[in-house]
């Protein structure tokens, strides 16, 4: 009997804990999500924390964010439910004093409402007191202006003195040079200024104090020297007012490598004497500077034309130099339009007294020729008749005038065909009549610069000279 009712008592007791399994079982666990408020500063920093979506049961959650205004201010962490600062310029109170968002959560049976209150933070900006020389350069730095906290703020220059000497970056606060010119001890010594960030209640106050230095005036001048000059010849000394100059320098010149400067004395030389070529640069220029110039200086240097052989100057050619700035030159083409033609007048016999050679004889002896020739078509009337480029005293060339224009024939020809003229043909006529046959003449052979006397009822080339 009592193992029966003990077999009776086991079988109640297990459908009992069947029954209790299966109950406990069939339960639902509710989560709910708490809401969150916090007060923070204005001006946080992206990714800063702002709390952490907590519920009612420890899980797995993915939580998420339905709604938040303004739009983009947060994120949320999926796993965690931590919220963070995703806009960082919209936590400004000015704008927003209260942020606001729905979070969720799968499994959640409510939302949690987020209510972030923004403190005003009132930054303060902080006075700028500078000491710089004077006399910068236009977009020098000076300074930047400081504030206290962190904050995307919008700097601007509320008033200055003296106006326009100042500019300021929006986003950092820097104030840079605006106008050179007034930062001058002499005018302003001093420059003020208010600067307000777009924040803070008092602009800040900017102080600039100029230091007085020593400022060079280079003098504005123009040179002479002769062309053709020796490689370290002197050609000036560039003069200053103001102070002691020092380092001087050419910043840059035309043509470059012409002249060279003393750093110390700033005197000038010649440093490529074949760029002093006046035919090639009829001047030389050189911009030149100096420690504390307050004005670069261009200096012009004039080249005085020499008289060259191979000049074409004064109407012609030059071929030969007196030494004392005189000489001959000799026109670029032969007259007669080029043709052959006799030396006088057709009078074969005649005497003119046209006997003299040497240089400087021409035009006697041309004006002999034409006195006893009289008027007519031959070569002394030629050259006596001929204006050309503004000269009327033109000549027949005696017998050495005409042996030196064969010496420096080379240059002539390339001079002469260079100005549209002609080389020399195979001989020509001087004004030297010979001595002991007064029926011939003296010419020049231009091929092989001997001289031979012709018969003047022949024809040769004439080319006139003139001296200066």
């Amino acid at each position: 009997m009592k193992k029966t009712l003990k077999l009776i008592y086991l079988s109640m007791l297990s459908i009992l804990l069947t029954t209790t399994a299966c109950n406990k079982d069939d339960e639902t666990i509710q989560i709910s999500l708490e809401d969150l408020e916090v007060i923070i500063d204005e001006n946080p920093s992206i990714g800063q924390v702002i709390g952490t979506i907590q519920s009612s049961e420890s899980g797995s959650l993915i939580f998420s964010i339905t709604s938040q205004s303004p739009e983009g201010a947060l994120s949320i962490d999926a796993t965690t439910g931590e919220l963070t600062v995703l806009e960082a310029a919209l936590f400004d109170y000015e704008r927003n004093p209260t942020l606001v968002a729905t979070v969720s959560a799968e499994g959640a049976i409510n939302t949690a409402n987020v209510t972030i209150n923004l403190l005003n933070i009132e930054l303060a900006t902080q006075d700028l007191s500078v000491t710089m020389d004077e006399n910068p350069t236009i977009g020098q730095s000076v300074g930047t202006i400081q504030t206290s906290g962190s904050s995307i703020l919008n700097f601007s220059i509320y008033t200055q003195t003296p106006l326009g000497a100042l500019s300021i970056d929006a986003s950092t606060g820097e104030l840079t040079v605006a106008d050179a010119a007034l930062f001058d001890f002499e005018t302003n010594p001093v420059i003020t200024a208010s600067i307000s960030d777009g924040e803070s209640v008092n602009p800040a106050t900017v102080t600039i104090s100029l230091t007085n230095i020593n400022e060079i005036t280079i003098q504005n001048s123009d040179l002479n020297i002769d062309e053709n000059p020796s490689n370290g010849q002197s050609i000036g000394t560039v003069q200053t007012t103001g102070g002691t100059p020092l380092n001087f320098s050419i910043t840059s010149q035309t043509p470059a490598g012409a002249v060279s400067i003393n750093a110390n004395t700033g005197e000038l030389t010649v440093s490529n004497a074949a760029l002093f070529d006046f035919e090639t640069n009829t001047t030389v220029s050189a911009t030149i500077t100096t420690d504390d110039a307050i004005n670069p200086t261009t200096l012009t240097i004039n080249l005085n034309n020499i008289n060259e052989i191979g000049d074409f100057n004064h109407g012609g050619v030059i071929f030969w130099l007196d030494g004392n700035g005189g000489g001959l030159v000799c026109t670029i083409s032969d007259l007669n339009s080029g043709a052959q033609i006799q030396w006088g007048n057709g009078i074969e016999y005649q005497a003119t007294g046209a006997n003299a050679t040497a240089i400087g004889t021409g035009q006697a002896n041309t004006n002999a020729i034409i006195n006893t020739q009289g008027a007519g078509n031959y070569a002394a009337s030629l050259c006596d008749n001929l204006t050309l480029n503004g000269y009327s005293d033109w000549y027949l060339p005696s017998k050495d005038e005409l042996n030196e224009m064969f010496i420096n024939n080379p240059i002539i020809n390339t001079v002469a065909t260079a100005n549209g003229g002609n080389s020399f043909a195979i001989f020509y006529w001087s004004s030297t009549q010979a001595t002991s046959n007064t029926n011939v003449a003296w010419i020049q052979f231009f091929q092989s610069g001997s001289q031979g006397i012709n018969n003047k009822l022949n024809t040769s080339y004439v080319r006139a000279v003139r001296s200066f």
